[in-house]
């Protein structure tokens, strides 16, 4: 089924992705849940070397200070093939507005890989971290009384 609007609910490891019809969202409906669990690994869990530090070409150790801890690079990762994935539906039509629910950093993972198109049809974005809550209407107690 097509929805007027897709709501996606999202931090750097899941994303829920909602189907709404009416500017409330009373009609709120789970579509598909997306998973990225190596945003939630640390460092040593998803790089085999040992994390911090490398070894260069005269066998010499020099630290990895100033580069982006892994789950950063993650949660990047993450947020580019979620908007991968909401650009090819949009494209498909599967909806018209996309409403992005998300904590600050996330959100702005999602902005930046979001392309033109993508960004044209984003009709909201709340900057919260809803992604703990599981029921529908607990997650619509904390969106403001019209999405779009």
């Amino acid at each position: 089924m097509e929805y007027k609007a897709w709501i996606v609910v999202a931090d750097s490891a899941r994303a829920r992705i909602l189907g709404a019809n009416k500017p409330s969202g009373s009609d709120l409906a789970e579509l598909e849940v997306r998973y990225h669990p190596e945003s939630r690994m640390k460092n040593g869990e998803i790089y085999a070397d040992k994390p911090g530090r490398m070894q260069s070409m005269q066998g010499k150790f020099r630290t990895t200070a100033g580069q982006a801890p892994a789950h950063e690079l993650e949660a990047e990762r993450f947020a580019r093939s979620l908007a991968e994935y909401l650009d090819k539906s949009h494209h498909r039509k599967l909806f018209d507005r996309l409403v992005l629910v998300a904590s600050p950093n996330f959100l702005g993972n999602l902005r930046n890989e979001a392309d033109g198109q993508l960004q044209k049809a984003v009709a909201n974005e709340i900057n919260k971290d809803l992604s703990h809550l599981e029921k529908m209407e607990d997650i619509r107690k904390h969106l403001p009384d019209y999405l779009w």
